[in-house]
């Protein structure tokens, strides 16, 4: 039986301040460039967080007004052959996207172009987390899709979101929950300093074997996580994608 057709995906990270919004960017990257996925990744803010990435993807800045809008729909509609595109949005910025999604039509609009949304939205254990949730969700309702990324770099508990309404709501309307594993800091700041893309530290020379290790594996598991999930539908993948497509890598 011939699979139907998806959605291609608009990705838009969400969420509070330093809870891994980039990390989880890179790390989609790193699984769309290693399927051959056509892609494009856009960055909000003073700081080009994917910048590491521009060798392999395009990679642009997304104003949130009506200019970067037209940029963005135009881009999505130049560009047919793109598989998938990534917004990577600063933390606490929700207002402003609130305005920038009414002023724009956004949901519609992408639509038309054959588009849907996900929200990846990493959570820590703090309260404000939960609570930016139950805002996005208050807001989007079903216009989108939604992707909990539960990041055990801070702690593996996350009290506030269990205990609340929102991952009873986030279950309601079809949303997935992923677990991001720890690295130790040492690791991560090694990885952040090398300028490199995830995939490249797991081979630089300059980065110590076991720290090369860590981070590979810790890449490997969130792909599982993603295939066990099953989440390959709200990555813009279809459901054989991930787990016929692991790679053997070396470090």
């Amino acid at each position: 039986m011939q699979e139907r057709k998806l959605p291609k995906r608009l990705m838009i990270t969400a969420g509070d301040a330093r809870v891994g919004k980039s990390t989880i960017s890179r790390l989609l990257l790193e699984l769309y460039c290693e399927l051959n996925l056509k892609c494009l990744a856009y960055y909000n803010g003073s700081r080009n967080k994917l910048a590491a990435y521009e060798l392999l993807v395009p990679v642009g800045e997304l104003t949130l007004d009506r200019g970067g809008a037209d940029r963005l729909l135009i881009d999505l509609e130049r560009c047919f052959d793109i598989d998938v595109v990534i917004t990577d949005l600063p933390g606490q910025i929700l207002n402003r996207f609130k305005e920038f999604t009414r002023e724009t039509l956004l949901f519609d609009a992408v639509k038309t172009l054959g588009y849907r949304i996900t929200f990846l939205h990493p959570i820590s254990h703090r309260k404000d987390c939960a609570d930016y949730l139950q805002a996005l969700i208050d807001f989007c309702q079903n216009q989108a899709d939604y992707l909990v990324v539960k990041n055990h770099y801070f702690r593996e508990d996350f009290p506030y979101y269990y205990n609340s309404q929102v991952s009873k709501q986030i279950d309601a309307i079809g949303g997935i929950e992923v677990c991001l594993g720890s690295l130790w800091t040492t690791t991560y700041e090694s990885a952040e300093a090398s300028g490199l893309p995830y995939s490249e530290v797991i081979s630089n020379p300059k980065v110590n074997l076991i720290e090369r290790s860590q981070i590979f594996n810790w890449m490997e598991q969130f792909k599982q996580q993603l295939y066990e999930s099953g989440a390959a539908a709200l990555l813009g993948l279809s459901r054989d994608t991930i787990v016929s497509n692991f790679s053997t890598g070396d470090f």
